[in-house]
């Protein structure tokens, strides 16, 4: 709960500001977090940002010197006025090499770690439908925000434990899952099926497909004595979820609404949480 929750909540004032007036202050937030994120980012990572949205590169000279500056990002910024391309050239951003920046005496002034720490505080600090998890690498990923509770376990904690395959489709799911349509839920579906089944071969030691490492998983779990009304859930879970992938994502021919993908973005955290602490 943010300071001003807390005091609405103690006040008992229950008005809350237009959604808009909502992201409005939380772009404020990032502009003034990334004020002057052009000159941290290499000159390379200028050139990739503008090339990565088909903008012209452009550097401004100094009238008394040879000195060059961008302004490009920030530029990119102030002018982005849809949400969701917002997030978009956030996550974008956070992906450009940068460098750290060194004082006078070459004293450590600035790293790309208390960018993610402000940045982070931003998204804390706003009523705005976004959520932030980081992945083992600190590579910001922007999703619809959730219960916080269940984001945090079931959305961001899988970033620590999940080895790299599994890990790059359930981010994919996450992105596809942003877009909030169909085709879209579609995609995040197909990455889940995968995530789960990279996870699985990963923690079983073995190449095999999903339907047969669910198999694999029961008998792994018979053999560890664990409890067999639980496993009888997870084997069930397991195998309607393998069901309605093989109908609905495996052949990108399905119909699955932003509600379903979202349950099954939890669904798919949630096996993959218990697989984790279950199979060693």
């Amino acid at each position: 709960m943010s300071i001003r929750d807390e005091f609405n909540k103690r006040w008992s004032i229950t008005d809350e500001p237009p959604y808009e007036e909502e992201f409005r202050k939380f772009k404020t937030r990032i502009l003034n977090v990334f004020d002057d994120i052009d000159s941290h980012v290499t000159d390379d990572g200028i050139t990739l940002f503008c090339q990565t949205l088909g903008i012209v590169e452009q550097w401004h000279s100094s009238a008394w010197g040879d000195r060059q500056w961008s302004s490009n990002i920030i530029d990119a910024l102030k002018a982005e006025t849809k949400e969701k391309d917002f997030y978009f050239l956030i996550e974008l951003i956070m992906r450009l090499p940068m460098q750290n920046k060194y004082g006078l005496r070459g004293t450590l002034e600035w790293t790309p770690r208390v960018l993610v720490r402000n940045l982070v505080d931003a998204v804390n600090l706003s009523r705005v439908n976004v959520a932030l998890a980081l992945d083992d690498k600190e590579r910001v990923i922007f999703h619809p925000k959730g219960e916080k509770e269940l984001d945090s376990k079931l959305v961001q904690e899988p970033f620590g434990f999940l080895n790299n395959s599994a890990k790059e489709h359930f981010v994919s799911a996450l992105k596809f899952y942003q877009a909030k349509t169909s085709a879209a839920a579609v995609k995040s579906a197909e990455s889940l099926r995968r995530a789960l089944e990279e996870f699985l071969r990963f923690k079983l030691k073995n190449s095999s497909g999903l339907k047969e490492n669910i198999k694999t998983l029961q008998k792994t779990l018979k053999g560890d004595g664990r409890d067999p009304k639980v496993r009888a859930v997870i084997f069930a879970t397991f195998t309607y979820l393998d069901d309605y992938f093989n109908e609905n994502s495996k052949h990108k021919d399905g119909d699955i609404d932003p509600n379903e993908n979202e349950f099954l973005i939890y669904q798919t955290g949630l096996l993959m949480r218990y697989v984790d602490q279950a199979v060693r």
